[in-house]
């Protein structure tokens, strides 16, 4: 995390501004969708909904490419290029599209599973209702962190989301312990944000939400280099291996 932030300090303004772009129009998309509700013509109202979530797809998808790949120029010395990360690179966004698609049906068929395991199970053998939660818990924490180099085996390496979704599973089964880190060490940036705004909260009223909005956005540039970092990492050591 230490190398991250020496690259981030080194160029700052490209992949800050991009970031809080991004981030800008993907809270657009939220504030569109919400506006829906205190529409009384339905009509109207569901076209809000539908402005709100494509205006979402689009900033989540946009910012998971961009941020990708000023985090691999990061990583390799290189200065992010605005040009690059501003502009919709659209074969890597469809896969990167299509991959985050599938992770959420896999999980979500996962949690469906669990819920109707200890919904049976409570029924029949309610000691033994739990089993299905763990498992669940289990297996998609699993496939969460097989994906978590995903978007870098788009950019990187040019993978389609088939490729891209089955090498995840590879590199979990090689080198699990260390994603494991990984992913503490983003779920501890993750939590930071919300941590510094509750702590604004009960320090200057009314400030906690603006506070944790404006630490989202180098925290996220944070996540993004400690991904692409880790990734350049894993890469160096699978060559090695050859």
């Amino acid at each position: 995390m230490l190398d991250s932030l020496s690259q981030l300090r080194a160029h700052p303004r490209v992949v800050l501004g991009f970031t809080a772009s991004l981030f800008g129009l993907h809270l657009l998309g939220w504030t569109v969708f919400g506006l829906g509700d205190g529409v009384g013509n339905a009509v109207f109202a569901v076209f809000l909904y539908l402005i709100g979530i494509v205006l979402y797809a689009i900033s989540l998808i946009w910012l998971i490419d961009g941020l990708t790949r000023a985090g691999l120029d990061l990583s390799r010395g290189l200065a992010p290029q605005a040009s690059s990360l501003f502009r919709w690179h659209g074969a890597c966004s469809w896969h990167i599209t299509r991959g985050v698609l599938r992770l959420t049906a896999a999980l979500s068929l996962i949690v469906l599973i669990s819920f109707l395991g200890w919904s049976f199970l409570l029924l029949v053998a309610q000691p033994l209702a739990p089993l299905p939660l763990v498992i669940g818990v289990v297996l998609g924490g699993g496939l969460a962190l097989s994906q978590l180099f995903n978007a870098c085996l788009v950019v990187a390496e040019g993978l389609g989301a088939t490729k891209a979704f089955r090498a995840g599973f590879v590199l979990l089964e090689h080198q699990g312990p260390g994603l494991i880190a990984l992913a503490g060490v983003l779920l501890a940036i993750t939590g930071l944000p919300f941590a510094l705004g509750l702590l604004g909260e009960l320090l200057w009223d009314g400030s906690g939400l603006l506070i944790t909005c404006v630490v989202v956005v180098p925290s996220l540039c944070l996540m993004a280099t400690t991904v692409t970092n880790s990734y350049v990492q894993w890469r160096r050591i699978r060559r090695g291996a050859r």
